[in-house]
């Protein structure tokens, strides 16, 4: 179904007053709907069997800023089953005054993905979603004045007594920062965060509250959640994410697109080349050189990708052994990571935040030999796998602690927008290498692992694990074939600049783009918004992590387990806090 024939589908149903215009000047056209409407509209569009837009990407809130008076929200929506995408804005004028927010339908009724994004857009843009069932701040402390991507926004002198320096003051200041003086908040926009006070406050009489991290070492970062047990059984877990908060969309508002690239490294620390690369193909699209890439580029950047992703997977299965109570894989798989972190500083002179990948090329060639080093550890890695199923995948008591465990159902997956190897551990053969067809990955041979429920039940825990451990098999194929074009008809030649084609100003026209791609966790998403043909820095750039929406299941299969299952629980979902507190 075509793009106007969606138009022409909601017309039809709602009449001409539901969509107020269109936007068809960029790559991906969009529909501007009557902002009242919007939960009607994705919930046709998800129901209806003519489109089936199922699965929520991204949803984004806006601030289009001072002069335009004007706040938006922007969802890009995906039909799993038709390989569809569409765009959807709703926008209204707000006074910016902040005891008047403004207001939008909640759709999290529509995608429970929903909930965790529409708190995101309420915290760090100052957007209120009618009838969300939550709506606290998610990444900032509850008390945090302001909303941190307004375009007017000022950081606060002072937290809770404590000086922030910033901006940072030079000696002799040249120009008087203005600070915000604190307003009292409309009531309306704290009833959630008083309803979650009385919760606990309830829970607490006949209940144990329990707080799990941030200095749990399961909770494999800096994540906080709030259990209510009835003692050794979960009855609600509430996590609370913020404190790792890294700015990276208010960073790129003030960085060229280029200077971006490390700031991409920093979310997914584990997979840095995959955020680059994802960042990178975007630019590169709306600048329309996406076509101009040298193969041999395009086939290196998917080795380093894939060598990455064999890293991270490597650490997930390691911590989640370990999670378990095996120590023994932990020491094998940083054994073996150790190889790709090797090849890794050897291409970019950096161990984890590469900076590598550069819109329209590389940073540099691959070094002289790097090709059969390469080489050399894929026949040296492929039985250390086999010796480690047989130590932790195929172990009975592996199996007894994962099995059964944490089921995650294919639709509930779907409508919370997880993705990765979470969703193609319920058994839904998806990935973005072979749906969007980017890059050279077209051109690559290789499966798609889902789960079978082998030892237990599709979804399980295991099958979580089970996935990334045939997707190491898999980017083993893909970086053969990569290998076998680089050191054949791509082979390097005295020649070969791997910067020849990198733009000299990087100034796209006027446009948005989302950008996905498949990310060792999931969906990775740019959401881009130009507005400025003579700028190279973008007016809004939002990311989409997937281990936000990905850990955002966890509360819903996590209700009556044991709290020694919430912790197999937690480990298969392998997520990175640095992508999810971005």
């Amino acid at each position: 179904m075509s793009f106007d024939d969606i138009k022409t589908l909601l017309i039809d149903k709602f009449g001409p007053e539901l969509v107020l215009g269109e936007e068809r000047t960029g790559l991906q056209p969009a529909l501007l709907i009557e902002p009242g409407r919007i939960a009607e509209v994705c919930l046709e569009l998800r129901d209806n069997p003519k489109t089936y837009f199922d699965f929520l990407d991204c949803l984004s809130g806006i601030d289009y800023g001072s002069d335009a008076r004007l706040f938006g929200v922007v969802y890009h929506l995906s039909s799993i089953p038709y390989h569809l995408q569409l765009t959807l804005k709703v926008s209204k004028e707000n006074n910016r005054d902040e005891s008047d927010l403004p207001s939008f339908p909640s759709i999290a009724s529509v995608y429970r993905s929903a909930d965790w994004h529409e708190r995101e857009a309420f915290d760090l843009t100052g957007i209120f979603f009618e009838g969300h069932p939550d709506l606290r701040r998610i990444l900032l402390p509850d008390d945090w004045e302001g909303y941190p991507l307004r375009k007017d926004y000022v950081a606060a002198e002072y937290y809770k007594g404590i000086r922030i320096d910033y901006p940072v003051q030079p000696n002799i200041p040249l120009e008087k920062v203005e600070y915000r003086l604190p307003v009292d908040q409309n009531s309306k926009y704290t009833t959630a965060f008083s309803a979650y006070q009385q919760k606990i406050a309830n829970a607490s009489v006949e209940d144990m509250i329990l707080n799990m991290g941030p200095q749990h070492p399961s909770t494999h970062g800096v994540l906080r959640l709030e259990l209510i047990t009835d003692g050794e059984i979960v009855r609600e877990m509430i996590p609370h994410m913020g404190y790792l908060h890294r700015c990276f969309e208010k960073h790129a508002e003030s960085l060229t697109y280029q200077q971006t690239i490390p700031f991409t490294d920093r979310m997914d620390y584990l997979s840095s080349m995959t955020n680059a690369h994802t960042w990178v193909m975007g630019v590169e699209k709306m600048l329309g050189i996406d076509q101009d890439i040298p193969k041999r580029i395009e086939y290196i950047r998917v080795l380093v990708s894939e060598l990455n992703r064999i890293g991270s997977h490597l650490i997930a299965i390691g911590t989640y052994g370990i999670d378990i109570g095996a120590f023994t894989p932990f020491l094998w798989c940083f054994r073996d990571r150790e190889h790709i972190m090797g090849m890794l500083e050897w291409a970019s002179g950096s161990r984890m935040l590469y900076n590598y990948i550069w819109v329209g090329g590389l940073f540099y060639d691959l070094p002289v030999g790097f090709e059969e080093r390469c080489r050399e550890f894929v026949d040296y890695f492929k039985p250390k796998m086999v010796e480690l199923n047989g130590l932790l995948t195929n172990n009975q008591i592996f199996i007894s602690r994962t099995a059964n465990v944490g089921v995650l159902p294919m639709d509930v997956a779907i409508n919370y927008g997880c993705s990765g190897p979470v969703l193609r551990a319920s058994g839904l053969k998806y990935d973005l290498r072979r749906i969007d067809g980017y890059s050279v990955y077209p051109e690559i041979d290789f499966e798609i692992p889902v789960g079978k429920g082998i030892m237990g039940t599709v979804g399980d825990c295991w099958d979580r694990n089970k996935v990334r451990v045939d997707e190491i098999e898999q980017s083993l194929r893909i970086i053969e074939q990569c290998l076998d074009r680089l050191q054949k008809e791509l082979k390097r030649t005295p020649d070969f600049d791997p910067r020849a084609k990198l733009p000299r100003k990087l100034t796209p026209k006027k446009q948005d783009f989302y950008m996905r791609a498949e990310g060792s966790k999931g969906e990775l998403g740019f959401y881009f918004i130009h507005d400025n043909e003579k700028r190279e820095i973008p007016f809004r750039a939002k990311a989409r992590g997937p281990s936000f929406s990905n850990l955002s299941v966890v509360p819903e299969i996590s209700k009556g387990v044991m709290i020694a299952d919430l912790i197999a629980i937690i480990g298969s979902i392998d997520f990175v806090m640095g992508e999810l507190d971005r």
